[in-house]
């Protein structure tokens, strides 16, 4: 287990109150909602009637494991609401595409980063967050000194992902906000020189960007780490790579950064599985993989 996940663990306004039978029970602030949970193949362990306080439900469309519909049995704030994480604020709300906006198996990434960037004494690290969604990791970041580039194809996620930052009382820190095709971005970028310090990246499994680019990230993944390499620093401060997609490991992770960041070398890695404890049953929920390497004077 990781060691951030300690006694210390921060202020947290969400909970994984139960998993089991392909499903999660979850608490995100005064707001509970029942989701799947594919990983979760073992029983339940709080009651039917704990989990039919749920005000909502998530179902994938029948004989899918991707796609579907909400069903809210009490009224739930259509403009959503604020939870916090350690001493940052962010907006959240049931989306069509499932997802509240927050991914709470990130949150030992996010103080990850918090933490070396800390260490880094106030330097001013320029940090590229790539897939950025609603913007944790960008916040993490700007919380603790980094300027930082946010880059996402959805205008939308974007504009959420500035809410937070200003949610966060951090709306004066040095952030730059692109609305595009993250690999069209990094190749203008490596055209014109710039370099980057640091490079979090969360690429989707699939997706489109603004003018219908297609990404699939079986085909795309060792293009995208050259572009990546192209962008970075002869010497880096930190790099975070982290997957939902299915097939993928801590360990390709690992090797693709290896292969690409020839930085590597003299640097320390930390790999593994993202999870979310589950509160009732003591088990960790599986969300993901992640390979995390830092430069040695860290």
């Amino acid at each position: 287990m990781d060691h951030l996940l300690a006694e210390n663990y921060p202020q947290f306004d969400y909970q994984l109150l139960d998993t089991g039978e392909l499903q999660k029970l979850e608490q995100f602030g005064p707001h509970r909602f029942i989701r799947p949970a594919p990983q979760a193949i073992w029983p339940k362990s709080l009651s039917s009637a704990e989990w039919k306080e749920a005000e909502g439900e998530y179902k994938y469309f029948k004989g899918k494991d991707t796609g579907g519909e909400w069903k809210f049995f009490t009224p739930t704030p259509k403009d959503g609401w604020n939870i916090q994480f350690h001493n940052l604020f962010f907006k959240v709300q049931p989306t069509g595409f499932g997802h509240i906006g927050l991914f709470p198996e990130q949150a030992l990434n996010w103080l990850w980063i918090i933490d070396q960037l800390r260490q880094l004494n106030g330097t001013k690290i320029q940090l590229l967050n790539v897939f950025g969604y609603t913007g944790a990791s960008t916040i993490a970041a700007a919380s603790a000194g980094a300027h930082v580039t946010h880059i996402d194809a959805s205008k939308a996620s974007v504009t959420w992902a500035r809410h937070n930052l200003e949610l966060s009382g951090l709306g004066d820190r040095p952030v730059r906000w692109i609305v595009d095709d993250a690999m069209k971005y990094m190749e203008r970028e490596h055209r014109r020189g710039k370099k980057y310090d640091a490079i979090i990246m969360d690429p989707p499994s699939f997706g489109r960007g603004p003018k219908g680019e297609v990404w699939n990230i079986e085909n795309m993944l060792s293009q995208f780490m050259k572009a990546c390499q192209n962008i970075l620093k002869d010497s880096p401060a930190l790099l975070l790579f982290t997957t939902h997609s299915p097939g993928f490991s801590a360990l390709t992770l690992e090797n693709m950064m290896r292969t690409y960041f020839p930085a590597h070398k003299s640097g320390n890695f930390t790999t593994g599985e993202m999870f979310i404890p589950d509160k009732s049953s003591g088990l960790n929920l599986p969300n993901g993989f992640f390979a995390r390497w830092v430069a040695d004077s860290h």
